[in-house]
């Protein structure tokens, strides 16, 4: 009934009412393949006088010849539903040996393989800014979906049409993107699958723990540009969270950071943000490491990653006996299924199946990931140093989220500023620190080719640290 040509039939004639229709159909399968709705467009061209013709059925307004159409409309029926068992079928093995036979969901293709048929293939560059959403959010770099929408949006993920959240949340659902296929309905429980996953299963299930609201992040509408400090900056005297707002002036509205805290000598006392915002550049234009020391730093750094992987050999191993562990209980549970009688116990049975599999399908993935290379581990600290270098540049970026991780790299803990005296002593965080002790040990003159061992550099509680 909803068919687009069928509407556009029955809108031509009745926009043609004084005109006389004859509808002709070369098969009856055509007119309809379900039998409610072939005697509802049967009525709908009877009310418009609509004469009906079909070159391989003769109607006829008769007890018999209503007979004859009820049948050959219920067969019609039949081989649709028949054909659409058969479709699931096959798509239904092709999912159960890991392939996906769908349209392809967005950041793939179907792509020809001599060995697999067809399968999956990523494509640039909308599987890179599907990755980047799925890591963002994981990683809390977007706070909400309304800000990987935005983020999707900006990268041009849908070449300049709109983005909503209702799709993006389809989006982060899909856990195609980790390299495994599911279809509940079809009783097709979550398997590893033939294509190239995307992210790992670990971001993936980060995600759906945010969407499920087991993991939340608590963010203010004041958490803009304008109040970048706001909840990093201590009050001098009672040592809580400075909090942001405006206050007008005569031509103008202005920003200032106040104590909020009602027990406070200095409650409702506000500092101005552009004073706080230039003494703490200030602050910032202080760490400053020498070239030399990051050097040294990352030598260190690589020395003690190699030593600490050296004991990633135990966690494999107890990974792999809960391995082990959850095996044995699938085989258990599969095992009284087949014993039991009851409808409702092997439902429950089934359910915790796939809750196992799921946690198996999880564990491989962790001992996949667990020995990360020295070269991959190189890499992010090649990234993190380069940040810390010069972490003025990174401040003075306009993005609230880039503005976050310096106060995070940069500073232990919390600063507190006094409005008479400014910032008071700042702890660093620990490399930054072991920057600074590097330069006042002298330490950056050693040559990268034959560093000494770390010890001889730094004590061990800084080692440690």
């Amino acid at each position: 009934m909803c068919r687009p040509g069928m509407v556009a039939l029955l809108d031509h004639v009745d926009k043609h009412a004084h005109k006389s229709f004859v509808v002709i159909i070369d098969d009856l399968s055509r007119f309809a393949r379900d039998v409610q709705f072939h005697f509802k467009l049967r009525q709908a061209f009877q009310k418009r006088a609509i004469k009906l013709e079909c070159l391989n059925f003769n109607f006829e307004d008769s007890p018999e010849g209503e007979l004859v159409e009820s049948m050959m409309a219920a067969q019609h029926q039949y081989h649709r539903k028949n054909n659409r068992r058969q479709v699931i079928q096959k798509m239904k093995a092709r999912l159960e040996k890991g392939y996906w036979p769908h349209y392809p969901p967005p950041g793939y293709e179907q792509a020809k393989d001599p060995v697999h048929g067809k399968i999956l293939k990523p494509i640039e560059p909308k599987v890179s800014i599907i990755r980047e959403a799925f890591e963002g959010f994981a990683s809390d770099r977007f706070l909400s979906v309304a800000d990987v929408v935005r983020f999707l949006h900006d990268a041009g993920y849908a070449n300049g049409k709109p983005v909503y959240q209702e799709g993006t949340r389809r989006l982060l659902r899909r856990v195609v993107y980790a390299g495994y296929v599911e279809r509940e309905e079809w009783g097709v429980s979550r398997r590893k699958g033939q294509h190239e996953a995307i992210i790992s299963l670990e971001v993936y299930q980060k995600v759906q723990e945010k969407l499920n609201g087991k993991y939340k992040v608590h963010k203010r509408v004041s958490d803009s540009l304008n109040f970048s400090l706001r909840g990093f900056i201590l009050c001098p005297f009672c040592q809580h969270p400075m909090t942001g707002s405006w206050s007008r002036g005569r031509t103008k509205m202005y920003r200032f950071y106040r104590c909020n805290t009602q027990s406070c000598v200095r409650h409702n006392k506000s500092v101005s943000g552009d004073r706080l915002d230039e003494e703490f550049e200030k602050l910032l234009r202080t760490v400053y490491p020498k070239p030399g020391a990051v050097r040294l730093a990352k030598a260190i750094v690589l020395e003690q990653w190699n030593k600490k992987l050296q004991t990633l050999d135990g966690q494999q191993g107890r990974l792999e006996k809960q391995l082990t562990d959850t095996r044995k209980q699938i085989d258990v549970l599969s095992g009284r299924v087949v014993r039991a009688m009851d409808e409702n116990l092997v439902r429950v049975y089934e359910e915790q199946i796939i809750k196992c599999r799921n946690e198996s399908n999880a564990l491989q993935e962790k001992l996949r990931t667990l020995g990360v290379s020295s070269v991959s581990f190189e890499t992010a600290l090649e990234i993190v140093l380069g940040f810390l270098e010069n972490p003025v540049v990174i401040w003075e970026k306009q993005e609230i989220n880039a503005k976050k991780l310096v106060l995070k790299l940069v500073f232990a803990e919390k600063l507190v500023f006094h409005p008479q005296f400014g910032f008071e002593t700042t702890q660093k965080a620990p490399l930054i620190g072991l920057f600074e002790q590097i330069s006042a040990n002298n330490s950056q003159d050693v040559e990268m080719t034959g560093v000494e061992p770390v010890s001889k550099i730094l004590p061990k509680d800084r080692l440690q640290a």
